[in-house]
């Protein structure tokens, strides 16, 4: 339950920064804080898809070289590499879908938004 509450105040907060990137994809100005929220949110989108790709090739390998254990061994290293690759597979998703699911969760077009931040802040 507590780390429900912490996930849900983080999420709290993501979408209140949100706001600062929401601007329409016409405007010239952009502010330093929308550029700052912008650069975390890519980092972070791009460490996500990294690591999600690092977890399904660890977890492939993990899988693949429990083939050379005994039996009862075989299975846990099996299952802890399957969860691993089910977890990059997750991360993965996430990062692709991620300007999707903010812009349904912020209830605008969160896409256009931040297409149009990361042109005007390069």
């Amino acid at each position: 339950m507590a780390t429900a509450l912490r996930y849900s105040r983080i999420a709290t907060i993501v979408l209140a920064l949100l706001g600062l990137v929401a601007v329409s994809p016409y405007a010239q100005t952009i502010t330093n804080a929308e550029c700052a929220v912008y650069s975390i949110y890519s980092t972070v989108q791009t460490i996500i898809f990294v690591l999600g790709i690092m977890l399904m090739i660890l977890g492939a390998t993990l899988y693949a070289g429990s083939q050379l254990m005994p039996g009862q061994s075989r299975g846990q290293i099996q299952g802890y590499g399957m969860g691993m690759v089910m977890g990059g597979i997750a991360g993965v998703i996430i990062a692709i879908l991620s300007p999707w699911i903010l812009g349904v969760a912020s209830g605008g077009s969160a896409a256009t938004n931040i297409a149009a931040v990361a042109k005007l802040c390069k």
